[in-house]
């Protein structure tokens, strides 16, 4: 594990604990006169700088008055820096406006900006299988920056990173050039009603005969299918309606989920060489009519006949929302929902949920990684870029994702390895060793944690025509489930639509 395992603090503790900084007082002066903004005159204890490594004569406020905008699909890592990206304005004088837009119309105008060579958003939030593969080219390429000595540096660039994320985020086909840096780690898990599970266990078990608890390897697709299905038959509405909630809509969210069980089974989409980690140029082998495959169709078809009805029709948001308001039991989502069902005011299942990695098929435990990175648009103008070189070190820094994984909105795991080798200390600081209400923030990272592990990860396709190949992807399992199609005619349609 990347933590360690006597850490004492909680949701509630982390609820409570409000973070302190300091403003940073500076004179604005202009930057063609003097220097007298440089970083050793400036007092950056107790903000978010202070431990950047900034060079010595570096002058923070040189792009005074520059607007940078920063397009970022709309989750909790965007939220918080909305608000922090306040002390970032006040030190440096750059203006940051963040537009947080849904995952579609995210990928829509980053596409529309690169097409038009516009540099209209300085600052991107790159998805590796929806820009990186299609846009590389399009995106500054990261390494002078670092190696620059009149410019901010992260230290341990690339070695501090996890080496999966990187592999997924920052490359693209070679590691010779870094076009993003890791930002967010959102990776798929279980959350199920813990109350329900627990307080119907020995019910359960003696009809059964095992335990319906999620997390060990006896735990499989088809012990899930069967705990929906008892839950649906046994237990009241009032105390939760449905088993099972899915994210079958025709979106990018029923391609993610079903990757969960296809990984689960053995299968995948394709068999080129790299192609789940630095990608390639063009997929060449599909693999869609191997037998996994098709057990893995059979086994989300089954999924879906314990589902809520209308979960036909959710993305992983409706998903996540059914859960939070007491209306599904278990659900595969993605970990960053973990503050939105613990929110003690707002949802009604907070304090009864548990976490673990996804059931397990005739392979392994599957839970598909969805983190992305953030890169600075190519065309955006050369102190546009410096500025967002500053952003981008700054966003990314060690305390910054510390923050947002203690933040009353936060819970998302970092990127960087030097923050777990803080964290303690860190929590130590302030005191949220005490607080007694510690499970469910340890059990959640410790879910996620397990899911990163070799034998537990998914990581779906990197390949430059991929944007294609999921529409189909996405059409024909959407299209499997509504008309309930036999899986052998859906693997044989994917086959010849995916077809190079």
């Amino acid at each position: 594990m990347l933590y360690k395992k006597k850490l004492g603090f909680g949701f509630i503790g982390i609820l409570g604990f409000v973070i302190l900084f300091f403003a940073v007082s500076c004179s604005k002066k202009n930057n063609e006169n003097e220097g007298s903004t440089a970083v050793n005159q400036i007092n950056l204890k107790g903000t978010n700088f202070e431990n950047l490594e900034l060079p010595e004569t570096y002058n923070i406020r040189q792009y005074e008055g520059l607007t940078l905008n920063f397009i970022v699909e709309n989750n909790l890592y965007a939220n918080i820096l909305t608000h922090e990206s306040e002390e970032f304005s006040e030190v440096t004088g750059i203006n940051i406006n963040i537009r947080a837009v849904d995952f579609d119309t995210l990928i829509q105008k980053i596409n529309l900006d690169f097409i038009a060579q516009a540099g209209k958003y300085q600052l991107v939030y790159v998805d590796p299988y929806q820009t990186l593969n299609r846009f590389y080219n399009y995106l500054e390429v990261l390494n002078p920056y670092n190696l620059s000595p009149d410019e901010p540096y992260i230290k341990g660039f690339m070695e501090d990173f996890i080496d999966f994320q990187t592999e997924v985020c920052s490359y693209f086909l070679n590691k010779d050039q870094v076009y993003t840096i890791p930002f967010d780690s959102t990776t798929m898990i279980l959350f199920y009603r813990k109350d329900i599970l627990e307080g119907y266990k020995l019910e359960f078990e003696k009809e059964m005969g095992y335990e319906p608890i999620p997390g060990s390897i006896d735990f499989t697709w088809e012990r899930y299918y069967e705990v929906a299905k008892w839950i649906n038959e046994n237990v009241p509405d009032e105390e939760v309606k449905y088993g099972s909630g899915m994210m079958a809509q025709e979106h990018n969210s029923i391609f993610c989920e079903f990757s969960n069980v296809l990984a689960a089974y053995g299968g995948d989409y394709f068999l080129d060489v790299n192609i789940n980690t630095l990608g390639t140029a063009r997929y060449k082998q599909t693999d869609t009519l191997n037998p996994n495959f098709i057990r893995a169709l059979d086994m989300y078809k089954k999924l879906a006949d314990v589902s809520a009805p209308e979960s036909v029709n959710w993305n992983w948001s409706d998903s996540a929302n059914a859960f939070r308001n007491g209306e599904i039991a278990m659900m595969a989502n993605w970990d960053e929902n973990f503050t939105y069902v613990e929110d003690s005011q707002l949802s009604k299942v907070a304090g009864k949920v548990g976490y673990s990695i996804l059931p397990y098929g005739d392979e392994k435990s599957s839970n598909i990684y969805g983190g992305s990175g953030i890169g600075i648009n190519k065309y955006a103008t050369d102190a546009e870029k410096k500025a967002a070189w500053l952003y981008i070190v700054w966003a990314t820094s060690k305390d910054m994702q510390l923050k947002v994984l203690l933040h009353p909105e936060g819970g998302s795991l970092p990127t960087r390895k030097a923050a777990y080798e803080d964290l303690e200390d860190n929590l130590q600081e302030r005191g949220l060793f005490t607080n007694p209400d510690t499970d469910n923030i340890l059990n959640y990272m410790d879910a996620v944690q397990s899911a990163w592990k070799p034998e537990n990860l998914y990581l779906r396709p990197k390949t430059s025509d991929f944007y294609d190949a999921e529409k189909i992807l996405i059409r024909n399992l959407h299209e499997m489930i509504v008309d309930n199609l036999d899986s052998h005619e859906v693997s044989l349609n994917i086959y010849t639509d995916l077809k190079p």
